[in-house]
């Protein structure tokens, strides 16, 4: 190898156990991204490393998990000690359990971590991925649920992808771009290759090559072989090696030309079916001029292509009739694989065929099936335009951009409820394209064109809607908070009020919950324990009925729904349902209390928002962090996520975030101690008069409001936006809203008459359900009776404030309250200090379960961690906390104020 000693090196310091674990390796075509990679292979085994390898290819990208099948075929037999779970996950991500039910995504991504993590508990292991772009998207999500993992594992992670860094790998992984080959180095290259051209045939391919070492090297051969370079001007590298190995090919005998054909159609198919699929038969001696050539490899499975572009060469250059040929031919050789066989057919397609178009789709449904949502995106689309009756083109097309939604791919869901619209379908499809196309206008952050496509203008405002409609309907609503939606839909729902066999229907509950909670609320929480205990819930069922209950404070249901959908350590949680799902999930987290959950749960989608991907889920998130951030001490960054929301979801009505976001920048500025700017910013919760701006989330800024407004002198106006706010709620406030009403209603009474008002809240221990909010009343009830001399009570108050704003980690909060505990005469230690607060949200994570009596294998499982990892973390953790046994972690846990 010529060149790549400083390559070679990063890599090896990456892989080592001292490492990061795992690098990426990016480059053109034909740069030596493979040889980089089989040298750092060869070297890790020669080490003692056990290696995996799997390299992607364009003809099996559509099929599920067939990457990490590949990779992880040698190992299977593995997959006995398994815990049952997690082995019935993986088997049916493969096609090979028993058992008929979807797989949990989050136990088979586990199940790939514990067998790999048991593989490498003998030696090391050394995962190798080449040509990871053409890798089948859930085959990427696992390896990227894997990267994100190797902490603690003796386990290394080498891939390599041609283009720009894939979007699913942790940016915590180092990346090696590796570049061309210097002057020199081509040159030596170059002077190493048999027959190589001299004078100025040499000086112009090596121009030509621009110092890529394929090129280079296939150039001097076919120099050798008497060919030529190209005429004159610039060549794109990869369109000059194609058509260099195209050359090749045609001095080839037309046998191995056929079996060429095939194998390039075929690629990643086992060699049995390659050779029954030949034009010649089963003959293996058809390879030997190809293999003599250097274009292929048979080897005693399948045959691979020395190179993929030599793969694309052969199959560009050869006529569609030979091509078609090949597909079928093969077709019919994978009688027994009906996904392969299905893309084999529809390769093979001419014009429009419902029976390949039928094979398509039940590819697609199986894909779903096993939990890969952009595969069954893809084969519902060719399924579309393999389809000759409009009517069942419009059916998948719209059914394919569902399932773009639930992947999270709003562009691609537009385009194709785009093509369904054009499509000659009946009305109530049309309905449904429609509402389609609302929700992706939803989710993109266009309310009023959302709510239009929904519910047009001439559907009469009494007519009942369908569930699934309505559904999206009143999701716009809620989302919007505009009066003049919610108004019309009102109407609609009345219609459809009748319909017993929707009564407790989650989308039924969901509709007249969102649209009136205080209405509904107290009948529907009656119902909640049955349907949400319910077996079989769909995850969009679950999904609507977690948001339900975080509306309605069912706290810990919403938490437990929603936990089992987009459980933050899953890799794809950023994704379902377009973001919006892990945003709901950190919403209810930072209701209960658990905040480094709520953080972890929406890093990655704010980061989003903050690049530019300016749609509700990452908007919804970064509104959560901005909240997350004004609680643990860094309002500062608070203040300007707040503002990054505002700026986007004002503009375009989306009152719901824009709640959310001002109440995080009121929290914000409270932490600082700027109350103008706190009060700015809640007061914008509410219309001039005193309105509630959103129909339910104002309402729950009205204690804050009160707050800021006493310590500014707007008492009186804040008062007149109580009673706004008490004639929305009625006699519909939860447990918690009915805490904050009395807290704002004690802050704006007279002095004296505030204790009974702050005792009142005080009463229903109910409301210590959300910790911060009975921080905050136990914080201003201590105030209020130290001002009133109450000397002993107030000292009680102020330190159970202070024990739930450290316990919860409410920086600014629990010095108040301390402040107020000197003022009451109460020598307080400062800057008290956590040792399991300064461990991260993982270990201490970790480390809670462990004080539990939980195994490191049930904690991994709870937090998708291998055994190995959990015991590294408890390992480092240790020293930290000062203990030295896992028996002394629960007394560590229970010293935890608040715990």
């Amino acid at each position: 190898m010529i060149g790549r000693q400083e390559a070679r090196a990063f890599i090896a310091e990456a892989l080592s156990p001292r490492g990061p674990s795992a690098v990426l390796l990016l480059g053109e075509a034909g740069v030596g991204k493979t040889l980089l990679l089989d040298t750092a292979v060869e070297e890790a085994a020669r080490a003692g490393a056990q290696v995996l390898r799997v390299r992607g290819n364009a003809a099996e990208s559509e099929l599920a998990f067939a990457g990490l099948h590949q990779l992880l075929l040698p190992v299977l037999d593995g997959t006995e000690g398994l815990p049952p779970r997690q082995r019935a996950a993986l088997l049916a991500a493969f096609g090979l359990g028993d058992d008929p039910t979807p797989p949990d995504l989050m136990m088979m991504s586990l199940g790939v971590l514990t067998l790999t993590s048991q593989v490498a508990s003998t030696a090391r292991l050394v995962l190798a991925v080449d040509d990871a772009q053409w890798l089948d998207r859930g085959s990427c999500q696992v390896l990227g649920f894997l990267a994100r993992r190797l902490d603690g594992e003796s386990i290394g992670l080498v891939l390599a992808a041609r283009g720009c860094r894939p979007d699913w790998l942790d940016p915590a992984v180092p990346e090696l771009v590796v570049p061309p080959l210097a002057p020199a180095e081509a040159e030596e290259l170059l002077a190493a290759q048999p027959g190589a051209p001299v004078g100025p045939a040499r000086r112009r391919l090596l121009d030509t090559a621009a110092g890529n070492p394929l090129a280079l090297v296939e150039l001097a051969r076919s120099a050798a072989r008497g060919g030529g370079l190209p005429a004159v001007g610039p060549v794109p590298v990869t369109d000059l090696l194609e058509r260099t190995f195209a050359a090749q090919v045609g001095e080839l005998p037309a046998a191995t030309r056929a079996a060429l054909v095939v194998a390039a159609a075929a690629e990643g198919a086992a060699l049995a079916d390659v050779l029954a699929a030949l034009p010649s038969g089963p003959d293996t001696h058809v390879w030997l001029p190809a293999e003599r050539a250097g274009l292929v490899r048979v080897q005693a499975d399948r045959i691979s292509f020395r190179h993929p572009l030599i793969r694309s060469a052969i199959y560009g250059a050869a006529p569609f009739a030979e091509r078609r040929r090949a597909h079928l031919a093969l077709a019919a050789a994978l009688g027994s694989d009906p996904d392969r066989r299905a893309w084999q057919l529809s390769a093979a397609a001419i014009g429009p065929d419902p029976a390949v178009s039928g094979e398509l789709e039940g590819t697609a449904m199986r894909a779903l099936a096993r939990g890969a949502v952009a595969e069954t995106v893809a084969g519902l689309e060719r399924a579309a335009q393999l389809h000759p009756v409009a009517a069942e083109r419009t059916r998948l097309l719209s059914t394919a951009a569902y399932a773009a939604v639930v992947a999270g791919d709003t562009d691609r869901a537009e385009a194709l409820a785009a093509d369904a619209t054009r499509l000659d379908a009946g009305p109530e499809a049309r309905r449904w394209i429609s509402a389609l196309s609302g929700l992706v206008a939803m989710l993109t952050l266009r309310m009023e064109r959302a709510f239009a496509l929904v519910v047009p203008d001439e559907l009469p405002g009494a007519a009942q809607i369908d569930a699934g409609v309505s559904t999206i309907a009143t999701g716009i609503v809620y989302h919007s908070g505009l009066p003049a939606q919610r108004e019309r839909i009102r109407p609609m729902l009345a219609a459809r009020a009748g319909d017993e066999g929707m009564a407790g229907h989650p989308f039924h509950l969901w509709d007249t919950g969102c649209t009136d909670p205080f209405v509904h609320g107290p009948a529907i929480r009656a119902l909640l324990p049955a349907v949400t205990a319910a077996p079989g819930l769909l995850p969009t069922e679950s999904h609507t009925l977690g948001v339900l209950c975080m509306l309605l404070d069912e706290t810990e249901t919403a938490v437990s729904l929603l936990g089992e959908l987009v459980n933050p350590q899953w890799e794809g949680a950023a994704d379902f349902h377009a973001g919006t799902a892990a945003a709901d999930l950190a919403f209810a987290h930072l209701d209960c209390g658990r905040w480094a959950d709520a953080r972890l749960g929406v890093e990655r989608p704010a980061e989003r928002f903050l690049a530019g991907r300016h749609t509700l889920g990452p908007a919804r998130a970064l509104a959560a962090l901005a909240t997350v951030c004004a609680l643990t001490g860094e309002p500062e960054t608070a203040l300007r996520h707040a503002a990054a929301v505002l700026a986007v979801t004002e503009p375009a009505g989306a009152l719901a975030t824009a709640a959310r976001a001002h109440r995080a920048a009121g929290l914000a500025a409270t932490a600082l101690g700027d109350h103008t700017c706190a009060h700015r910013h809640l007061r914008a919760l509410y219309d001039e008069p005193g309105a509630p701006l959103h129909y339910h989330l104002s309402c729950y800024g009205i204690a804050d409001l009160a707050a800021a407004a006493v310590l500014t002198g707007r008492a009186e106006d804040a008062r007149t936006v109580l009673a706004r706010v008490r004639a929305e709620v009625g006699d519909g406030a939860s447990v918690r809203l009915r805490q904050i009403l009395l807290r704002a209603t004690a802050l704006l009474a007279a002095p004296e008459d505030a204790g009974a008002y702050f005792r009142e809240a005080l009463e229903d221990r109910e409301g210590g359900r959300w910790p911060f909010e009975r921080g905050q009343l136990w914080l201003e009830y201590g105030e209020w009776l130290r001002r009133r001399r109450q000397i002993a009570d107030a000292r009680d108050a102020l330190t159970k404030a202070r024990d739930v704003f450290e316990g919860l980690g409410a920086g600014s909060w629990a010095a108040r309250a301390e402040a107020e505990l000197r003022a009451a005469g109460v020598a307080v230690e400062s800057a008290r200090t956590s040792a399991l607060r300064s461990l991260t949200p993982q270990q201490q994570r970790i480390v809670r379960l462990a004080a539990q009596g939980l195994t490191n294998r049930e904690i991994g499982e709870r937090l998708f961690l291998s055994p190995r990892t959990v015991g590294t973390h408890l390992y480092q953790v240790f020293p930290v906390l000062g203990v030295s046994a896992r028996a002394q972690l629960r007394d560590v846990v229970e010293r935890e104020p608040g715990d």
